[in-house]
């Protein structure tokens, strides 16, 4: 074993002389070691108190086996760590500091993760889908407003929402909302012309995917087929941000939903169904019913509409843009999910029937 030279400065009764004396290297180490340690000893917090129970050198070469991302939430498990590496210090890139926000979101309860601000938020159990959306003062990042799934009547889900459920999915009771704060009881609306048009929404989770089934019954409240006829090409309401209900120009986008296009020699309507449909764009499934209930109801159109939201782990992903955002030149669906074929999320919407 090498050992070194120390050289020491010693005043005896007539004068000064040097000593020599052989140190062993390995004594040096150890006791800088046993000084860092006294030093993280001090360091704890009054209820002396640690995560790590191991020595101060062993945590050391612990620490530089982690990324900057790991390192960070490393030193946020205690005050000792914490005195060692201050994660404001630790230089982070745009990517890091997300993957290191999103560990702290999945062991912090009480905190999600916002991608528009890049910053944790906190969420309360009171949130309802009106309380995110309508009241802007109360939302805690202002950049994420139109961030939502908004079909006029037919369908209106805020990201915040779809990311605390799965959250609650993923994670445990404790980090989000039920799944129930995105179904919404039956709501009807009553147009002037005597239309009336009733809207029931539900969720379900199949596979770590997000479901939301819309229900609408549109009818007229005298029979009045004409006046039913007119409001559906004029004013009927969307499925998706590529299909509606309404009539249009022909090279017009989104298309009208093929089963209620009025064809030449046919008259208002024609009771058929169910027929089953899917948009080719989106991960969006339907299934309609025209039925005929006599000279005083007349029609009743009855449409289901299947939305697959994906995991809802981010809202630039394909399920959450191709939803909420309209692209004239997107690609089919089966180019960006091959798994997501037509009638896939209506088939993933039965399977989840079970499940709790």
């Amino acid at each position: 074993m090498a050992l070194a030279i120390q050289i020491q400065n010693v005043r005896p009764t007539g004068g000064f002389e040097h000593q020599i004396r052989l140190v062993n290297p390995v004594m040096v180490a150890q006791e800088a070691i046993e000084s860092l340690a006294r030093s993280f000893r001090q360091m704890r917090n009054p209820s002396g108190r640690c995560t790590l129970k191991f020595p101060l050198d062993i945590i050391l070469m612990i620490a530089t086996h982690l990324d900057a991302c790991s390192l960070v939430c490393f030193a946020l498990t205690c005050k000792s760590l914490h005195s060692l590496w201050e994660p404001r210090n630790l230089p982070l890139q745009l990517a890091e500091k997300e993957k290191s926000l999103l560990l702290l979101e999945r062991d912090i309860p009480f905190l999600y993760y916002c991608h528009h601000c890049t910053k944790l938020h906190r969420w309360h159990r009171r949130w309802s889908r009106a309380y995110i959306y309508w009241n802007e003062e109360s939302l805690p990042c202002k950049r994420s407003l139109d961030k939502h799934l908004w079909l006029p009547l037919t369908c209106h889900i805020s990201y915040h929402h779809t990311r605390l459920v799965m959250n609650r999915h993923l994670y445990g009771s404790n980090h989000g909302l039920p799944l129930r704060v995105l179904n919404q009881r039956t709501r009807s609306s009553h147009h002037p012309n005597g239309v009336v048009i009733s809207v029931t929404q539900h969720a379900r989770i199949s596979n770590d995917h997000l479901l939301v089934l819309s229900a609408i019954s549109i009818t007229h409240s005298r029979g009045d087929s004409v006046s039913l006829r007119r409001y559906i090409d004029d004013f009927g309401h969307a499925l998706c941000r590529h299909v509606r209900i309404w009539r249009d120009l022909p090279d017009s986008f989104p298309i009208q939903l093929p089963e209620l296009a009025k064809r030449t020699g046919q008259s208002q309507f024609l009771a058929s169904g169910p027929a089953f449909g899917s948009c080719t764009l989106c991960p969006t499934d339907y299934t309609i019913t025209i039925k005929w209930q006599g000279p005083k109801k007349g029609f009743n159109i009855e449409v289901l509409v299947y939305r697959g939201l994906g995991g809802c782990r981010t809202p630039f992903s394909w399920h959450w843009r191709t939803n909420t955002w309209l692209y004239p030149r997107e690609e089919l669906r089966s180019v960006y999910s091959p798994d997501c074929r037509p009638g896939s999320i209506r088939e993933q919407w039965d399977e989840a029937a079970d499940v709790a």
